[in-house]
């Protein structure tokens, strides 16, 4: 099975990710050694790291494909943004200086930690309306939703989607993080995976430990299929 990482910063030169070509190469061959296939690069958007060039992205982007093409030709590489909501966040998707996951209706939208469950509550809704499809960005992070499943439940009603990061998963019986990830995961409220990897050095791929975590039944629909469908515009 091939997994899809939904969530990089890998995308060099864009936010405090990648900075130089080199660093997007590297957690590239880590990706591959860990059996991921495909790699959708997410740089941030939005007042916390600041709104990247749409031409420098897709500039970066074909770069690093180019490169990638010719020393890991096995993995597939398709570009998104994680999008820090604020009000304009929509009117920017709408304007097209905002990418959506590789140009479908589907969108990775991160909060801030402590940003109140009824702000989290009406973007999603918010995003509904626009006709965009919400993907919540390492859910597992916000302090209103976390250890809340009914929150989580609920949000997932609306519409959203979630994702969770490896390194989320990985932690032993007393990480509260670890253990809340893994209850989600058995209740099927996971959707995707992410290593939301920024380069070689502080923060790498981690993909292979956590897929190992997931369990068995909910692997390649949260993996593979859930991805691959997000990533043709297709129902989850």
């Amino acid at each position: 099975m091939g997994m899809i990482d939904i969530h990089t910063h890998i995308l060099y030169g864009v936010d405090d990710g990648a900075k130089t070509l080199s660093d997007s190469m590297e957690p590239l061959d880590e990706e591959r050694e860990q059996g991921v296939d495909t790699v959708i690069m997410t740089p941030h958007y939005g007042p916390k790291f600041g709104y990247p060039d749409k031409e420098i992205i897709m500039e970066h982007f074909e770069e690093i494909s180019k490169k990638a093409e010719k020393y890991y030709p096995e993995i597939e590489l398709y570009l998104g943004s994680e999008l820090y909501y604020q009000e304009s966040t929509i009117s920017d998707l709408d304007s097209g200086k905002a990418l959506t996951m590789n140009g479908t209706r589907y969108v990775l939208v991160e909060f801030g930690v402590n940003d109140p469950y009824t702000y989290i509550y009406r973007a999603i809704q918010s995003f509904g309306y626009a006709g965009y499809i919400p993907i919540i960005a390492h859910a597992e992070r916000y302090e209103a939703v976390f250890c809340h499943i009914n929150r989580i439940e609920e949000l997932v009603s609306l519409g959203a989607y979630i994702q969770i990061n490896a390194e989320s998963l990985i932690g032993g019986i007393f990480d509260k993080r670890s253990s809340f990830c893994k209850k989600l995961t058995k209740e099927g409220l996971i959707h995707f995976l992410g290593s939301d990897c920024h380069d070689f050095r502080n923060r790498r791929p981690n993909m292979k430990k956590a897929a190992e975590v997931v369990l068995k039944k909910n692997a390649q629909q949260i993996l593979e299929t859930n991805p691959r469908n997000m990533l043709e515009g297709k129902s989850i």
